[in-house]
């Protein structure tokens, strides 16, 4: 259980809240900035290349498509989750380890959809493919460009990928918080982005940079709570 009341410091014992060492923190970090590196490569020398491998060989598939929508749930549960909890937890004093880390998860799935979709609107990217309000598109129109600040709703809004962004905040706080979980959640986010870039729904860099905003979204939270949660436990 994790406490959350004044009285007194919760003592160490095997049902303390797990603990994230600060290599764990420093990592996930290096993880974030090295996927907005690929991500500055993957514009002008991949995305082209792969979107149109992926709309000859693997675009259309119906598995993929499935894969491609993992995360969609989280896009509805994170705020509802991060609020409900939150009232528990501030009513309660008291959660368990497991609604803890489900807080902080909608949390940061939460900051993260409103933050993808101001980079949307900020970079004003055309889709790879035309799906919606007939926008212009690579592989329909040829079109391949940023229009910033121009953001035109939907029609221009690829960049970064927002599946990307709130599987990885989800998966980050999951991964940071229990070990045992990194697997499962590292083959959630390898299906999402495999099934995103193989459906041609998004540019590679598009994937690379919702990773980076998502990491970065579920490190802060976990950070966040790392550090106030002690304080807040230890106070007489």
């Amino acid at each position: 259980m994790t406490e959350f009341t004044p009285g007194h410091a919760t003592p160490a014992s095997p049902a303390s809240p797990p603990v994230t060492p600060r290599l764990c923190l420093r990592a996930a970090w290096l993880s974030a900035f090295g996927c907005l590196l690929l991500a500055l490569v993957a514009i002008p020398w991949l995305d082209r290349p792969i979107v149109e491998f992926a709309h000859l060989h693997t675009q259309g598939t119906r598995w993929m498509q499935h894969m491609a929508e993992l995360p969609s749930p989280l896009f509805v549960a994170g705020w509802p989750v991060f609020v409900v909890l939150g009232a528990a937890l501030m009513w309660r004093r008291t959660l368990p380890d497991w609604l803890i880390t489900l807080w902080l998860a909608g949390g940061a799935v939460g900051v993260a959809s409103v933050a993808k979709q101001g980079l949307k609107r900020l970079f004003g990217r055309t889709w790879p493919d035309t799906w919606t309000h007939n926008n212009p598109s690579y592989l329909h129109d040829g079109v391949f460009q940023f229009r910033l600040f121009g953001g035109d709703g939907v029609a221009y809004a690829s960049f970064p990928s927002g599946h990307l962004t709130v599987m990885l905040a989800f998966a980050t706080v999951v991964a940071l918080r229990h070990r045992a979980l990194r697997l499962p959640c590292a083959l959630a986010v390898a299906a999402t982005g495999f099934g995103q870039i193989a459906s041609a729904y998004h540019w590679t860099s598009d994937a690379l940079a919702g990773a980076a905003l998502g990491i970065s979204m579920g490190t802060i939270f976990v950070a966040a709570w790392a550090k106030w949660s002690p304080a807040v436990l230890g106070k007489r």
